[in-house]
């Protein structure tokens, strides 16, 4: 299997005795207090929350990497035997309530997208919805990888739709729930364009560690140009172009997912390609050089200059 470049080195973050020492004993704090469940996801985000707020100075892909080396070692008898202290299980604690603020928080934002754009929501779309909103909830300190499956894994074994639709809505949900709502709105674009981004990645920029907005953007104005090559039985529309870079932005760096590319993207990569090439070429001669694949970052953090631009009406959410 091949190396993510976007994981760091393994070398470099494996983590010291103590610090495995601690997340294990943070983790069996964990246990002993309020149980630890029978799936490895929620495990996993356990661990990410516990090294989080251990070591909040740590990088998120840091994060991601010494949990599932910890993760990969782990014993019942490590659990059993490791020292539980006062600063394990006031960790343990201060671990719980951030779950709890985070299940509590994406729990109210799917009611008020269930109460107010869709009655109904199966496993699948469960899922779709409850990772959607990650990227939504304007944390000061977004949740890592860990956390994020851990989280997911829990909502969809827990959450009740029916109850759901009963659950008083908090109004200071409802600009997030619309959020989410044009966001689910967007998937099938959204799909196309992280299969274009990563068929590039793959073609023609195999060592790069951090997707940027600007890539993205050139991909989306790539596919827009070129939809009628993508399998849709309507034709696609962008009706917030941020909120899609967001939402890629989230899958391919922070959950560094790799959707399999279809024929059509791995042809539109090719003029995503062209389009970056180009655009290198006309900046060095310029003499001012920038690399269009780490995003040109402005006050919101998402600088769009793409040398594609939509001129396709924003359709109504």
């Amino acid at each position: 299997m091949p190396v993510d470049p976007r994981s760091p080195d393994a070398a470099a973050v494996a983590p010291v005795a103590d610090v495995w020492e601690f997340l294990v004993g943070g983790l069996s704090a964990y246990g002993r207090l309020y149980g630890l469940p029978d799936d490895s996801d929620q495990v996993q985000g356990i661990l990410g929350t516990l090294l989080r707020l251990h070591q909040p100075e740590k990088l998120p892909a840091v994060v991601d990497h010494v949990v599932q080396q910890v993760l990969d070692g782990l014993t019942p008898e490590a659990l059993k035997n490791v020292m539980v202290n006062r600063a394990s299980s006031t960790l343990a604690k201060a671990t719980r309530r951030w779950q709890q603020q985070l299940e509590s928080q994406v729990e109210d934002i799917l009611a008020t997208y269930l109460q107010r754009y869709s009655p109904t929501l199966t496993p699948d779309t469960l899922r779709s919805a409850a990772t959607a909103v990650m990227p939504l909830l304007g944390n000061d300190r977004p949740p890592t990888r860990a956390e994020t499956v851990g989280l997911i894994s829990y909502l969809v074994r827990t959450f009740d739709p029916e109850k759901a639709l009963t659950r008083a809505i908090n109004p200071i949900y409802l600009a997030i729930a619309h959020k989410l709502a044009i966001s689910l709105s967007q998937k099938p674009l959204e799909a196309a364009v992280s299969e274009t981004v990563t068929a590039y990645v793959a073609q023609y920029a195999p060592t790069l560690t951090s997707i940027g907005a600007d890539l993205i953007a050139t991909a989306l104005g790539a596919v827009l140009k070129n939809q009628v090559d993508f399998n849709f039985d309507t034709q696609l529309s962008v009706v917030d172009e941020k909120l899609l870079i967001e939402q890629v932005s989230f899958q391919l760096n922070i959950l560094r997912q790799s959707p399999l590319s279809s024929k059509a993207a791995e042809v539109v990569a090719a003029e995503v390609n062209a389009a970056v090439e180009a655009f290198l070429s006309h900046r060095r001669d310029r003499d001012e050089a920038v690399d269009v694949t780490t995003g040109l970052v402005s006050d919101d953090g998402l600088s769009v200059s793409s040398p594609w631009t939509s001129t396709r009406p924003p359709a109504a959410p």
